[in-house]
């Protein structure tokens, strides 16, 4: 289902599964969801939670997307990543910025 490199052609995406994220309302549904269509990336704890926590694009330019939690918005996401259709206004609304941001990119640059 996961791994570090992948040799698919499927789109990546990563998915935090630090234990706050894991408990996370929804998290088993997003990623049953990301994983039917996507090859999902099972990263250590980005501690930036607010989980369930999901980065899109993990090798070229990320997005990391907070509180994803339920099946629509892991769809979304699956339509963004496969599609290449823009995030709807809800995940735009949920994109972390500034510090968050950059603390969640250094702990994804030591996890790939």
């Amino acid at each position: 289902m996961a791994g570090r490199r992948s040799t698919t052609t499927q789109p990546e995406v990563g998915l935090c599964t630090g234990k706050d994220c894991r408990r996370a309302d929804g998290f088993r549904t997003v990623q049953r969801e990301l994983s039917s269509a996507c090859t999902v990336i099972e990263l250590p704890c980005l501690d930036v939670c607010d989980g369930a926590l999901v980065v899109v694009s993990p090798r070229d330019e990320p997005v990391v997307i907070e509180r994803v939690r339920n099946r629509a918005m892991a769809l979304e996401i699956v339509d963004h990543v496969v599609n290449d259709a823009p995030l709807p206004g809800r995940l735009r609304k949920r994109r972390l910025g500034g510090s968050k941001r950059s603390k969640a990119l250094r702990r994804l640059d030591r996890a790939l």
